[in-house]
């Protein structure tokens, strides 16, 4: 998986912790870099199973990630984190597809069980 966020000690943490639930996860510092490690793995045919990025980040927030991201690979599954309260509707509604919405700072075991969920889902449209 991809964690894209801004704030290094953020990343560090959800990184951490997402490893600890037996998570494979590459780390991504702001935006730009994310879009950028997300299609080099789709060119190398090693694409991630799910996206999770930060909502507010300086250089592009969370919806563009989530959009140019999805230009390319429609079916991976995105996870916004907002601070701000945002919600899947209000995202969708600004043409980032995302799947799920979680509050910043997460609670890992819900999270945990969102990938899951997400993972399953997948595996059900194959």
């Amino acid at each position: 998986m991809l964690c894209i966020d801004d704030d290094e000690q953020v990343l560090g943490s959800l990184k951490d912790c997402l490893a600890y639930y037996g998570h494979q996860v590459k780390a991504a510092s702001g935006g730009k870099c994310g879009i950028e490690m997300f299609c080099t793995a789709i060119l190398k045919s090693e694409p991630y199973d799910v996206v999770i990025t930060d909502l507010s980040m300086p250089d592009l927030d969370g919806y563009e990630v989530t959009r140019q991201c999805k230009a390319e690979s429609p079916d991976t599954p995105f996870i916004i984190m907002s601070g701000m309260g945002a919600t899947k509707e209000q995202a969708n509604a600004l043409s980032a597809p995302v799947d799920a919405v979680v509050n910043k700072p997460p609670r890992m075991r819900e999270l945990n069980d969102l990938l899951l969920n997400l993972a399953k889902k997948a595996c059900d449209r194959i």
